[in-house]
């Protein structure tokens, strides 16, 4: 009778499990499913049009590792992608609805994932949403009388912004849908990945704050290597560059968008400082109405993540400009004047590193899970 009891006890609690879990995958796939399809429709509507795609604009930040190749030819090939991703995306929903294994479906997607992630910060991705994110200061100090930044404002949501979004977006999601899937290959926790010989592995709360540490370093003394030589020319010493091409950048009124991207990059640096700090995990005293309270984490996840996604298409863009001869106050890179894309080098490193901080942080945060009861 006990052992019928215990079998009865253990079949109430993996069912409902199995079927949140198929639930939960199966939402995942079909969100994902119809956001690929929509943007396939869009990239063929775009394609029909006979207008160019938005994918860059020739400008040296818009400057990817497939920026050479025939407009029609990129628009045309992120188009199929979503629709494959569509299509793979629904079998996926599909399977996970009849709560059955299809053959291959896991690698199929693992695949998708690494093929999103690639062309998305690597080959068509670049910098310009990192570049927003650092001129947001310059931008909010200058709009109401600078009309080079009134100019500029409505390409901060123009066509080939947008593409940049959607496809870190999708990026995202095939991440997720992966993740998601590979834990219910191996029978783990939907919810937390966990399974059964996962304890004190690499991706434990113990091992994650060791290695969570280093990342945090590399990850704050990167950006602000970057900052100290921007804070400096706002200053007019001119770190790493030639003091005639700092003069032309000051006379352009250069020195103040050299502070506002140097003091983001100290803002950065700060931040990332908090997924090891007490301050990360609670808000300080000196916060009207938080002090004390538990900072979520998502607040500090999702930013991070999004940061870190910016940083390795900008780092790839800041790398090929490197090889390109000056132009104007955008000099090539030479030993006179490193200062300007040198310190772009590590920023791949930077990307990485931010990527497994956050990580680590999520690790270290997330407790026990409510679904499956295991921590660590």
């Amino acid at each position: 009778m006990t052992t019928h009891n215990g079998n009865t006890r253990n079949e109430a609690t993996t069912l409902p499990a199995a079927s949140h879990a198929g639930n939960g995958t199966r939402r995942l796939a079909a969100v994902t499913a119809v956001l690929a399809a929509l943007y396939a429709l869009a990239g063929t509507i775009a394609g029909l049009s006979g207008q160019p795609f938005p994918v860059g604009d020739g400008d040296r930040y818009s400057m990817a590792l497939l920026h050479g190749a025939p407009n029609a030819l990129l628009g045309w090939g992120l188009t199929a992608l979503a629709g494959l991703a569509a299509l793979l995306a629904a079998a996926c929903a599909a399977g996970a609805r009849q709560d059955r294994a299809v053959p291959g479906l896991r690698a199929a997607v693992t695949a998708m994932a690494a093929l999103t992630g690639l062309a998305a910060l690597v080959l068509v991705g670049d910098a310009r949403l990192l570049s927003v994110l650092g001129y947001i200061p310059v931008i909010i100090a200058k709009v109401s009388y600078d009309p080079q930044i009134q100019q500029a404002l409505p390409r901060l949501l123009d066509p080939a912004q947008l593409n940049l979004l959607a496809l870190a977006a999708g990026a995202a999601l095939w991440a997720a849908l992966a993740v998601a899937v590979n834990r219910r290959a191996r029978q783990a926790c939907a919810k937390c990945g966990r399974g059964d010989g996962t304890a004190g592995g690499p991706f434990s709360a113990g091992a994650a704050a060791r290695w969570g540490r280093i990342a945090v370093a590399v990850a704050v003394v990167v950006p602000l290597i970057y900052a100290a030589t921007r804070i400096c020319w706002a200053f007019g010493i001119p770190l790493g560059v030639e003091p005639g091409l700092l003069d032309g950048m000051q006379s352009q009124g250069m020195d103040t968008s050299a502070l506002g991207l140097g003091g983001m990059a100290v803002l950065g640096s700060v931040l990332t400082l908090g997924l090891v700090q007490r301050w990360g995990e609670a808000f300080p005293r000196w916060i009207p109405g938080l002090a004390g309270k538990r900072v979520p984490i998502t607040l500090a996840v999702v930013p991070a993540a999004f940061v870190a996604m910016a940083i390795i298409p900008a780092s790839v863009t800041m790398l090929m400009m490197a090889g390109l001869p000056s132009e104007g106050t955008i000099p090539g890179f030479s030993l006179s004047n490193w200062a300007p894309l040198g310190p772009a080098f590590l920023w791949p490193i930077w990307g990485v590193a931010l990527g497994a901080a956050t990580l680590a942080y999520w690790l270290r945060r997330r407790g026990a899970c409510a679904s499956c009861h295991r921590a660590g």
